[in-house]
């Protein structure tokens, strides 16, 4: 199918999907796979995908910047590529690397399996914290000066890299059994939504009070991606599901039924020239895009 239809895949992984994200300066899906390969998808030519990077290990994560891209691998190695196709690699963390961010200054800070937050300028690492007990970092969130930071011990916190407070004494901000793995702010409603391993959303102010809390999904809610006023959350229970931001309340419920995963749901991404396309991709090697307003009651009101 061409981008110009409702829905299309993305196949050739070989293995699980486990990340995807828009690269929007050059019009492109990037999707890191338990294959070993970190592929980019032409907008507009979803049936021809491009291999960047090979590994002999899956890739956890994948991000778009301005100067390439970087991606890191289960065994936490992490690859820069620039735009002339050159590779830095560097062994970054144990355990894994399971989380990345860009910051405006052109800083990446990088998520590990060994508890540990790398920030990296220019493909050379210029920092280094711990989060002690914190286990694997799994998700980095920017916001204003800080960064909001989940890890698989279920713990969230905002925490400013700059400020000499260690990160396992800044400001708690989220908690899910069994681990945080996603996180995104809402400026209007000056609160943040995270998800994790139980399968709950929940709703935090900026003091770390709870304010909501939902039974969201069957199985752990492994990434979020905001669309207009409406929040969508991918779970290991092989559903995307649609939430409207005004209160949280369940608005569509996606499934390979209409073209969604057949398996887990592990990556999801709202891209395309317009941002009118959602990305879904997990256990079964597909992506599965669709226009997002086509799935909301009264295409998205």
């Amino acid at each position: 199918m061409g981008t110009n239809d409702t829905q299309y895949e993305l196949s050739g992984h070989q293995g699980a999907i486990y990340d995807a994200v828009w690269d929007n300066q050059r019009s492109r899906w990037l999707t890191a796979g338990g294959d070993g390969i970190v592929a980019a998808w032409k907008e507009g030519d979803p049936s021809n995908g491009k291999a960047l990077l090979h590994h002999d290990k899956a890739f956890f994560c994948v991000l778009a910047l301005t100067t390439g891209l970087v991606a890191g691998t289960e065994d936490g190695e992490l690859f820069f590529l620039d735009l002339e196709g050159d590779v830095s690699r560097w062994t970054a963390h144990k355990g894994g690397v399971f989380s990345l961010l860009a910051m405006e200054d052109g800083r990446v800070f990088t998520g590990g399996g060994d508890g540990r937050i790398l920030c990296w300028k220019s493909g050379q690492l210029v920092g280094e914290w711990t989060w002690e007990n914190a286990s694997k970092i799994r998700t980095l969130v920017a916001y204003e000066d800080s960064i909001f930071i989940g890890a698989s011990n279920g713990e969230g916190c905002l925490w400013n890299p700059e400020a000499p407070t260690p990160i396992k004494d800044c400001k708690a901000l989220g908690q899910h059994v069994g681990g945080l793995y996603c996180a995104m702010r809402l400026d209007q409603k000056k609160a943040w939504i995270t998800g994790g391993r139980d399968g709950h959303l929940r709703a935090w102010d900026d003091d770390g009070q709870p304010l909501l809390e939902i039974p969201a999904h069957e199985g752990a809610i492994y990434r979020m991606a905001i669309s207009s006023e409406w929040l969508w959350t991918a779970s290991r229970d092989k559903t995307v599901k649609c939430w409207n931001l005004r209160d949280l309340s369940p608005a569509y419920r996606w499934t390979h039924r209409d073209g969604g995963c057949r398996r887990s749901v592990n990556a999801l991404a709202i891209g395309g020239p317009n941002n009118e396309w959602l990305l879904a991709g997990g256990d079964d090697r597909n992506g599965h895009a669709v226009k997002w307003r086509s799935l909301l009651p009264d295409n998205g009101g």
